[in-house]
């Protein structure tokens, strides 16, 4: 495994104010087998300018600029068309990697897996108000936080991700795109990133490939992550336009596809009838809470359901709920006069 090609993908948007440090821990990896694919997505600032200063430098960057902006998500998927790695890595430009980040997840790779992830650590911008750095702190998944305790390298199962997924509907517990790698081979049998999805489009993707395969953990912070979308950066912007499409949208998408699309088939398989049932009930919920909503919102926001709806049909089957809906309905009104 030590030959392995990683591919370090890293696409930049307008992310002058960390770039060089991010440069820099990928450039200083111990494990020298790697190629750096860095894809602009058209920025403003002096990005490009940077990245091609490091690139004149070390020819293991490759540096690529879209002809026009594509957007968070295509850009992601340019990056992996272009890699050439037998591994990809993504690192974004607000993150770096430690040193030994590489050759660490190589070590622990055995022949069967596909994706790997690790702990990491936080880090919180002065610009954060105290309410979100203690929820990044407090309320961010880790494996850890859900039981799974281990001091070595450790192989969770595709049924133990699939039960952690409808325990946890749409919350990310498998770790940030920076945190993990995956086999590029991978691309043939699950696709790319989906691009009508803007927040947890990697939680999905990964899903794809962990609830086929499972996920190879390590217990050791290998990566450092800019929690709580700094305000310079693209999940900042996303966050502060787009709640509708947080609420709603990408929730309602990607409960979708664990009920409904082929790549999800071994997935559903696993599920017990409760869990099922669980899952089915959230999206049919999150379904109609959306249309009753659609009337507060932008014409925008609208157009956005309108076109999920076209795309995934079975978010317009459940426009005005069912018996499910009303059970859940009453669920949550007795917990809540329980709660007080």
């Amino acid at each position: 495994m030590n030959n392995l090609l990683i591919s370090i993908c890293i696409p930049t948007y307008n992310g002058r104010k960390f770039l060089e440090k991010c440069l820099d821990s990928a450039i200083g990896q111990t494990y020298q087998n790697i190629e750096i694919i860095v894809v602009d997505d058209c920025s403003t600032d002096k990005t490009y300018d940077i990245a091609n200063t490091y690139a004149a430098k070390d020819s293991r960057i490759k540096l690529f600029q879209n002809e026009r902006n594509a957007g968070l998500v295509p850009n992601w998927n340019r990056c992996m068309e272009l890699s050439n790695g037998e591994w990809i890595k993504f690192l974004f430009q607000d993150d770096y990697l430690s040193p030994d980040c590489i050759e660490v997840m190589v070590n622990a790779l055995s022949v069967n897996d596909k994706i790997v992830t690790s702990s990491r650590m936080l880090i919180l911008e002065e610009s954060l108000d105290e309410a979100a750095k203690r929820y990044s702190i407090d309320k961010t998944l880790t494996f850890e936080r859900l039981g799974i305790i281990s001091h070595v390298p450790i192989s969770i199962s595709p049924k133990k991700i699939s039960s952690i997924a409808v325990q946890n509907i749409c919350m990310n517990f498998i770790g940030e795109p920076t945190v993990v790698m995956f086999k590029k081979e991978v691309i043939g049998e699950f696709g790319t990133f989906n691009a009508d999805l803007i927040q947890i489009c990697d939680l999905e993707y990964f899903l794809r490939i962990a609830t086929f395969y499972g996920v190879k953990y390590i217990p050791q912070p290998l990566t450092y992550f800019r929690a709580g979308a700094h305000i310079d950066s693209a999940s900042g912007a996303n966050i502060a336009k787009r709640q509708f499409s947080l609420a709603y949208i990408d929730p309602i998408i990607t409960v979708h596809q664990l009920l409904y699309d082929g790549v999800f088939k071994s997935f559903r398989k696993s599920l017990s009838w409760p869990q099922k049932v669980k899952l089915k009930l959230f999206f049919i919920t999150r379904v109609q809470e959306s249309y009753k909503t659609v009337e507060r919102i932008s014409a925008e926001d609208k157009g956005k359901l309108e076109l999920a709806a076209a795309k995934y049909p079975n978010i317009g089957t459940y426009k005005k709920g069912n018996l499910l809906t009303l059970i859940g309905e009453n669920i949550i009104k007795i917990r809540r006069i329980i709660n007080k």
